[in-house]
């Protein structure tokens, strides 16, 4: 997975002398709830170009040619080592802007999730998974603009 994103970020750096910048990414985080209610959440590895260290939604970049729901479902398994299905797509776009913590301009689309294999494990990029209830998540801080896509997808109160 890093290999492919530094693949991906260098393929950014090469379009930039043939536009005048560089394009715009997108993201497809997946909300996932379990019986109790909690969220699942990744904690990104240490060593991660973006948000190091920070928890987030499972989730990642959509690969050119992909669909959005391909790419929800397989960077949770990539994430997680477990299956998901898609149940709906948010309505909403979240736009995230370059940060000291990532240097990518993205638009986020969340998806809503449901797991249909297998249990969620640290695999690729993420160092430890974890349910959270919505209450813990308030005094958190997640990367990118997840957060602020559970409070208006009704998820944090």
């Amino acid at each position: 997975m890093k290999n492919r994103l530094q693949n991906l970020a260098a393929k950014f750096l090469n379009l930039k002398p043939i536009y005048s910048q560089l394009p715009v990414v997108v993201g497809v985080p997946v909300i996932v709830k379990n019986s109790k209610g909690e969220i699942l959440l990744g904690k990104r590895d240490k060593n991660m170009y973006a948000y190091p260290d920070f928890w987030n939604l499972p989730g990642g970049l959509v690969d050119y040619g992909e669909s959005l729901s391909h790419a929800a479902k397989r960077e949770f398994e990539e994430e997680t080592g477990a299956k998901v299905k898609i149940i709906r797509q948010s309505k909403n776009i979240y736009e995230v802007f370059p940060t000291k913590e990532s240097h990518f301009h993205s638009l986020n689309i969340p998806f809503f999730g449901k797991i249909i294999k297998g249990t969620p494990k640290a695999k690729d990029e993420t160092q430890e998974v974890k349910w959270f209830k919505p209450a813990e998540i308030k005094n958190m801080k997640l990367a990118y603009t997840h957060k602020e896509i559970l409070k208006k997808e009704g998820i944090l109160k």
